[in-house]
């Protein structure tokens, strides 16, 4: 693909979910615009599907790319397989942290068995809206699940694409100098939060889902790796600057949240923006994304995402 191309296709798909979440909450605030029930609830999952998916799915579509521009085909990489585990069992071993994490943390806010297991879906089973009520909650994942592991996906393929002169990296040096960065950073963030009443037992149960999925990242990239460093660095500062808007932005008081929530979504971005430059696809992080969306977990990369922060 086109540099030039690539790179605009980057700027759009950035633009829109950073900028998009204030134009929205503009829109909303209209007097005909509904704000409670069951309507207000559908337009919150249009204008997330708009936010993250329209821009990405149109531009793949335009571009002739199919699904090798969410970095998912075999060959979406430039380098060979990793070893052992093979992609179902590294799939399922790299979302064992955001599970753990996810059943813990409701567990430990006194949920019960059979919400611990429906996750996000659990207070919508036990709602009074019955069955629409949970089929909106399902169709909320769905687009959470989608929206991240696509917008993700594309602006790591486009950012490796878009950027030729940015300098050649080791993978497996940007996996851990950044990984390390966003662990640094979600410490501080998180430990200036407890003195506002955030929870210990969260922050430590989050912070160690962090690293155990950076370091089962670490462990399945494959050595002598090169690639632009834009392929990991772009989409973390873009998904961060998402979060810090999305939080209220640097004058409206969101910027430690903010930044505590692109930190730990750090592990969910970094996996698939290292994953997808291999030939294992970025499809390996896709149990990942599945777990920490259906638990209402830190980890997401998408705001929309709330969970427990």
């Amino acid at each position: 693909m086109d540099a030039d191309d690539a790179k605009s296709d980057v700027i759009l798909a950035a633009a829109v979910a950073v900028i998009g979440p204030a134009v929205i909450g503009f829109v909303s605030r209209l007097p005909l615009v509904p704000q409670t029930g069951v309507l207000a609830g559908v337009l919150a999952i249009v204008w997330l599907a708009l936010l993250t998916l329209l821009v990405p799915l149109w531009l793949a579509r335009y571009r002739g790319d199919g699904t090798a521009a969410f970095g998912l085909r075999a060959t979406s990489g430039p380098v060979a397989v990793a070893g052992a585990p093979g992609p179902a069992g590294a799939s399922l071993l790299l979302a064992a942290p955001a599970v753990v994490a996810g059943a813990v943390s409701l567990v430990v806010l006194g949920a019960g068995p059979l919400t611990v297991v429906l996750g996000r879906l659990g207070p919508a089973f036990w709602s009074a809206d019955g069955l629409l009520g949970l089929g909106l909650a399902v169709l909320e994942v769905l687009v959470l699940i989608a929206g991240a592991f696509v917008l993700v996906g594309f602006l790591s393929v486009r950012s490796r694409d878009g950027f030729p002169r940015s300098p050649d990296t080791s993978l497996t040096e940007l996996v851990r100098t950044f990984g390390l960065g966003a662990v640094g950073v979600a410490l501080l963030t998180g430990l200036v939060r407890l003195a506002t009443g955030a929870s210990v037992v969260l922050l430590v149960l989050h912070l160690l889902a962090l690293v155990a999925i950076l370091l089962l990242t670490d462990r399945l990239v494959p050595g002598g790796v090169s690639v632009p460093r834009t392929t990991v660095v772009a989409p973390l500062l873009i998904i961060l600057l998402l979060q810090v808007f999305s939080a209220g932005g640097l004058f409206g008081g969101g910027v430690l949240l903010g930044l505590h929530r692109g930190a730990l979504a750090a592990g969910v971005v970094i996996a698939i923006a290292a994953l997808g430059a291999t030939r294992r696809g970025s499809g390996v992080a896709f149990a990942l994304v599945v777990a920490v969306h259906w638990w209402p977990t830190c980890l997401s990369p998408l705001p929309g995402a709330g969970g427990l922060c």
